[in-house]
């Protein structure tokens, strides 16, 4: 096996890990107005962008622990 081959699992995983922290982070930080209701607390930049980087940080965590089969192409 190549040994960029061996190495890009770990790599998957260790950057999906910190985009999941970020994402979460963001989540928690992120400016709040006061007496906000629930649909501005959803439909909000900061919270869809940490949602996004969750989901795409959740998947790439399963691709890199091989729960999901990595893609091949060609």
């Amino acid at each position: 096996m190549n040994s960029a081959a061996a190495l890009f699992p770990k790599f998957l995983v260790l950057c999906s890990v910190i985009l999941i922290l970020t994402g979460v982070a963001q989540y928690f930080v992120r400016p709040k107005k006061p007496k906000e209701t629930l649909p501005e607390k959803l439909v909000n930049r900061a919270t869809i962008t940490a949602l996004v980087s969750i989901a795409i940080g959740v998947a790439g965590l399963l691709v890199g622990l091989g729960v999901i089969p990595m893609p091949r192409f060609g």
